[in-house]
């Protein structure tokens, strides 16, 4: 099922305009419904499937912050609170080094705030408290 979303590009090699565009759609596209369908299998109890998914749109584009959540949401669907801090915590670092922000307050408030800074090896501050 993953296979068809994480697929080959559209006509590999080829480099006309029309062709650029219509890839990135697809790209685009194939990163929404990877989402969307992590999000319904943690939904229906479904974590490993929901995680491998999660995880797919990660590999595809490693800055994507709805990816990184679902991945959380994976996690947090076991009962993982550690692997979802670890994952928070993760992206968080990624996004401070490549481009000097940090996560959204939706995807900061995934995490609980009894989790303690001793939960995460570089423990944890939240923007805006």
């Amino acid at each position: 099922m993953l296979d068809l979303l994480v697929g080959a590009d559209l006509l590999p090699g080829w480099d006309d305009e029309w062709i650029v565009l219509e890839r990135e759609w697809l790209r685009q596209m194939r990163l929404l419904a990877l989402d969307v369908l992590s999000e319904r299998l943690a939904r229906q109890g479904r974590s490993a499937l929901a995680l491998e998914a999660a995880l797919a749109s990660v590999g595809m584009e490693p800055l994507r912050e709805s990816a990184h959540r679902a991945v959380v949401s994976a996690h947090l669907a076991e009962g993982n609170l550690t692997e979802a801090v670890r994952r928070y915590d993760t992206f968080r670092g990624l996004l401070r080094r490549e481009l000097g922000v940090e996560p959204s307050l939706r995807f900061t408030r995934m995490i609980p705030l009894t989790v303690s800074s001793s939960a995460s090896p570089r423990g944890r501050s939240r923007p805006g408290r």
